[in-house]
């Protein structure tokens, strides 16, 4: 009986560890930051002057991108806004090449079969200039 208790915690504690993991990792199958939205969950990836984007199912797995649209607004520090739409890359992703580096957040919108799916990711990198 003291095997079975021993046991079914260590089974337990798995499941709790395991569970913290998947929790704190909030990378996608590209590497990118993840956001969900609605029944599809959004990965943005930044490499250099390029921002990548990927719909994902509910499973991690990448949505093929015949037939979908990409844009991405990014938020500046001066409340405005900068639009541009993303290009088609490889079979599952959408990229575009921006200057932007100054921005508080954006935002990726993908256009699947006339339904709008959008997430808001916040600049990692982001210098804040505080006024004296």
């Amino acid at each position: 009986m003291k095997t079975k208790f021993i046991l079914l915690g260590l089974l337990l504690l798995a499941i709790v560890f395991y569970s913290v993991n998947k929790l704190q990792n909030n990378k996608g199958p590209h590497n990118g930051t993840i956001q969900s939205a609605d029944n599809y969950i959004i990965e943005l990836k930044t490499v250099n002057s390029n921002f990548y984007a990927f719909l994902l199912d509910q499973k991690l797995k990448p949505i093929k991108n015949k037939g979908i649209y990409c844009e991405i607004k990014f938020f500046l520090p001066d409340n405005t806004a900068i639009d541009a739409t993303l290009k088609p890359f490889e079979e599952d992703g959408f990229i575009v090449e921006s200057n932007v580096t100054v921005y508080q957040s954006c935002q990726v919108i993908f256009n699947v079969n006339g339904k709008s799916v959008s997430a808001k990711f916040e600049n990692e990198n982001i210098f804040v200039q505080k006024k004296l």
